[in-house]
């Protein structure tokens, strides 16, 4: 394994001359960070034979703090990690289109308490949505509800030939149900985002760059794929059953980078975030008055996710407790990649981590813990440590069960082939589904999204088809000399002669 760390103050004498830059956290607890977090989580990648890449930040109110990057060395290949390296932050997203509207919103160049009839009254069209009582903010802190699975599904996984088909996506079966109850989805704040651009006439990826990455100095944040050297964005990394990398990759095009998901960002330009979320900064508002919104509960929710007690949300973040510290958070995860930013406004205390191993999602959250744990609480920290790791090691034994079996592959057999070609969805409003033959193997292709198909039982046709951000069961059976495939809960019928 290889492995660095890295402290902003590198060496004893540095660290000691330094130590007034770091208000937020005394020189004890930065040596108690730098003498016992790597080591520990050294320890908790080899134990568990982890093949990912771990980046963690632990940010103050004069920024960057302390870092550290822990990898394992592949087969004639090293993994360089640094405070630059880019990663996929996917719904943390969230949090910065909710702090754009505000900005917007307190430079009277957007209202996030219009109706959102005012902006998407030609974009949201089903008329059991009250949309002239339903505000943008609702939309922004997930109490709008409505939401649509097949707009969800194509802004985010399968991608759409135009911003028509994805309207007509967002009201294609509809889920409407009671406002004013936070219900947690992708679909507000992509409205959100598209209300901002008829308001302002700009992009929402435009806009971002010019209202927070620029004034932050965020120079490698970016919401195109585009803007990064080919393969120089982490990817994920899916394990099988054995613990063994079987694909790897990103999973992710332009058009599919959307604003509940959509951002690329570094360690460095984060430690940029979380420390304007920390102490704001001029550049961007004079006036702090605009976390009001952004750092409040505007909603009540009732959810524990891992050790956080969730019990509100703003336009932006998680509002919850840890051991009774008030937290934000907002985290993010997609395919096998799993990205943690929190912060606690009393303790002007943030941390940002990343890892990007199916099985390990809860690394980051584990190892931001442990960071917390270090400054604020010394004599509990290895203990509540120890106790997570636990709950931790529980979470990636039930994970790497549910993981793909290789020997389940399925290999071009006879009857196989004969399912090879393509299929159409009964209704036409989902993308085609290719089945096809790659390297002996059987692959499904369905949007942008493709993998291979493993046997849930070997002798029909039931498989999972592992298409990198998400797996999905399928079944094949033969009725009225058709060919029916079975998506979920979609039907496909084979095209003839194909």
């Amino acid at each position: 394994m290889k492995y660095t760390h890295t402290l902003i103050y590198t060496t004893a004498i540095i660290l000691a001359a330094n130590i007034c830059k770091a208000e937020a956290i005394s020189k004890n607890s930065l040596n108690r960070i730098v003498k016992s977090f790597p080591e520990r989580i050294e320890s908790i990648y080899d134990n568990n034979q982890l093949q990912g890449d771990f980046l963690i930040a632990v940010v103050n109110s004069k920024g960057l703090a302390f870092h550290f990057t822990l990898n394992k060395q592949g087969k004639d290949t090293e993994n360089k990690l640094s405070t630059d390296t880019p990663f996929l932050i996917a719904s943390h997203t969230k949090a910065f289109t909710g702090t754009l509207a505000q900005l917007l919103h307190s430079n009277n160049r957007f209202d996030v308490n219009a109706p959102i009839n005012r902006y998407l009254s030609d974009v949201v069209r089903d008329q059991r949505i009250a949309k002239e009582s339903l505000t943008v903010s609702q939309l922004l802190n997930h109490t709008a509800g409505f939401t649509s699975v097949l707009h969800t599904f194509k802004s985010a996984f399968l991608g759409y030939k135009d911003e028509d088909e994805l309207t007509s996506a967002l009201n294609y079966n509809t889920l409407v149900a009671t406002a004013g109850k936070f219900r947690y989805s992708n679909t507000g704040p992509i409205l959100a985002a598209k209300a901002i651009e008829k308001a302002t006439h700009k992009s929402w990826k435009l806009l971002m760059k010019e209202q927070i990455f620029a004034p932050l100095s965020m120079n490698n944040t970016s919401s195109f794929i585009k803007d990064y050297a080919n393969g120089s964005i982490l990817p994920s990394i899916e394990t099988d059953r054995n613990g063994q990398q079987v694909r790897s990759g990103l999973f992710k095009s332009d058009k599919t980078m959307h604003a509940s998901g959509g951002l690329v960002t570094t360690l460095e330009d984060m430690a940029k975030w979380m420390k304007f979320n920390l102490v704001g900064n001029p550049k961007i508002s004079k006036s702090n008055n605009i976390f009001d919104n952004l750092h409040k509960p505007l909603v009540q929710q009732q959810k524990t996710y891992f050790t956080y007690d969730r019990t509100g949300y703003s336009l932006a973040w998680d509002i919850g407790k840890y051991h009774n510290e008030q937290i934000l958070t907002r985290f993010g995860s997609y395919a096998g990649m799993s990205f943690h930013a929190s912060f606690m406004p009393q303790q002007q205390l943030a941390v940002v981590a990343f890892f990007n191993e199916d099985r390990g999602f809860v690394l980051p959250h584990l190892a931001a813990n442990y960071i917390y744990n270090l400054v604020i609480s010394p004599d509990q920290a290895e203990l509540r440590f120890e106790n997570e790791v636990a709950k931790f090691n529980s979470i990636l034994v039930r994970e790497q069960q549910h993981s793909v079996d290789s020997s389940d592959m399925i290999t071009n057999s006879a009857k196989w082939k004969k399912m090879i070609g393509n299929y159409v969805a009964e209704d036409n409003a989902w993308p085609n589904i290719q089945l096809y033959e790659n390297e002996n193997i059987i692959w499904l292709s369905w949007g942008e999204l493709d993998g291979p198909l493993y046997h849930v039982n070997k002798g029909g046709f039931k498989a999972i088809a592992s298409l990198g951000a998400l797996k999905r069961q399928i079944s094949i059976e033969f009725k009225n000399e058709e060919v029916v495939l079975t998506n979920g809960s979609i039907k496909y019928i084979k095209s003839p002669n194909s």
